[in-house]
């Protein structure tokens, strides 16, 4: 069998569980059959006469890559937007090295035979791991609860969810949903949005939407799904994720619901703690966004549950609009935002560089914690395959049309400076960006 050595010496691993970042040497053995680390240590003397290659990474950062609990790869239906591959490349770009794509899709994967389809496609595209959300109505049809789950985990399902449905779940769907991805092993995804509450207005409902005379989207639209999910979890001991809190209120239930010992869940996503509202009226179409950016309370108080343990992960909420579909009037733009390749560099210039969180919490929320949510390691061990990702936390890049990997560039980071950056990404001893 044909083997060779890696061994990269001074390393600073960042451990997103024990929060530790250490200076280390890394010694890995790259094989027909895959990687695996041999060992972890200081001034390692590896004995290795042949096949071996010493990289000094001359101290820089490094961790495990990170997992992304909700990115929104439409094709097919709407590749136009964001193909496969193009989506792929754009998370391999952000230090990604596991996607949870939500059912976007059309039309839809829902038969096992098209699941098998996709996750080839996938895998002849890219290395990194590419995992699936099924609707719970399996795409909405008459709001059936999802069946046959027998055998999903092998085509790469890994979560139930009841976002993006044609109509609003039942409770009936959310509790049959709810007990199925539990006797399958699954995440269960909560809905975010009451679609029936905010299909009128763009923006946050409140001074701002009064100021654009616009219907604006309340917040009871997010706070009402969110009761539903801890009701729903508390009474049944069944855990429950909630995919993207952006109010204040909604960061002081979960809280609360959390002491009560209700095995709850959330995240949110960069541009939430990144920016207020008023973003909209420098970025315009750019920052419409759903749900909508909210008020500056609502921001830091979704940064103090970022830190406290709150909130346990940041998502990228990727969500491609080509050019014209993001132009026009406000109301009749598409809401959404491209976040893959960004998410590092705004976690790292809005949470750590002002103090609010430690880089090893950054690396955790984006990592570690969203990783064991779907059953993944959460650090680096001896013995384990050879995933890493490089970062640096000096450089400062000016995010563009040309920079972007994605086939839309849609976001309000767009002409921002931002520090903090993915230099390289090995999955499975292989180095992929």
């Amino acid at each position: 069998m044909n083997e060779n050595y890696k061994l990269f010496r001074n390393i600073r691993l960042i451990d997103g569980v024990s929060g530790k970042t250490d200076a280390c040497d890394l010694l890995f053995r790259r094989s027909g059959t895959g990687s695996e680390i041999l060992k972890i240590g200081k001034g390692l003397r590896p004995g290795i006469s042949e096949g071996l290659t010493v990289l000094n990474a001359h101290g820089r950062l490094a961790c495990l890559p990170f997992t992304d609990l909700r990115c929104s790869l439409p094709d097919p239906g709407f590749a136009y937007r964001e193909s496969l591959q193009s989506g792929l490349s754009a998370a391999l770009a952000g230090g990604y090295g596991r996607v949870l794509l939500q059912p976007v899709q059309r039309p839809l994967p829902e038969g096992k035979s098209a699941l098998s389809v996709l996750k080839k496609n996938a895998e002849a595209l890219s290395a990194l791991e590419t995992l699936m959300a099924l609707p719970l109505s399996r795409g909405g049809k008459g709001g059936n609860p999802l069946t046959d789950p027998e055998g999903l985990k092998t085509l790469g399902v890994a979560a139930v969810t009841g976002d993006f449905e044609e109509r609003e779940p039942s409770a009936y769907v959310l509790l049959e949903g709810l007990r199925t991805a539990q006797r399958a092993g699954l995440l269960f995804v909560a809905p975010s949005q009451k679609g029936s509450l905010q299909r009128r207005g763009s923006v946050n409902k409140g001074r701002l939407s009064g100021f654009l005379n616009d219907e604006g989207i309340d917040p009871l639209s997010e706070l009402l799904c969110l009761e539903e999910a801890l009701f729903l979890s508390r009474e049944t001991g069944i855990p429950v994720h909630f995919p993207l809190v952006t109010l204040k209120k909604s960061v002081e239930k979960v809280r609360l619901a959390k002491k009560e010992g209700v095995p709850v869940t959330c995240a949110t996503a960069p541009p939430y703690f990144f920016f207020a509202e008023e973003e909209l009226l420098y970025s315009g179409n750019a920052a419409k966004l759903t749900p909508p950016l909210r008020r500056e309370e609502d921001r830091m108080a979704l940064i103090e549950g970022l830190a406290d343990g709150t909130v346990d992960c940041i998502c990228t909420d990727h969500t491609p609009c080509a050019d014209r579909e993001k132009s026009g009037p406000i109301k009749e733009a598409l809401p959404g935002a491209v976040g893959l390749e960004t998410a590092f560099a705004a976690g790292y210039t809005g949470l750590v560089l002002p103090g609010y969180l430690s880089l090893s919490r950054l690396v955790q929320l984006m990592g570690s914690a969203p990783a064991e949510l779907l059953g993944r390691s959460s650090q680096l061990k001896e013995g384990q395959p050879l995933d890493l990702v490089f970062l640096d936390t000096d450089e400062e890049l000016v995010y563009s049309k040309s920079t972007l990997r994605s086939r839309s560039s849609n976001t309000p980071f767009l002409g921002r400076a931002l520090r903090g950056r993915v230099t390289s990404l090995y999955l499975d001893g292989v180095k992929q960006f």
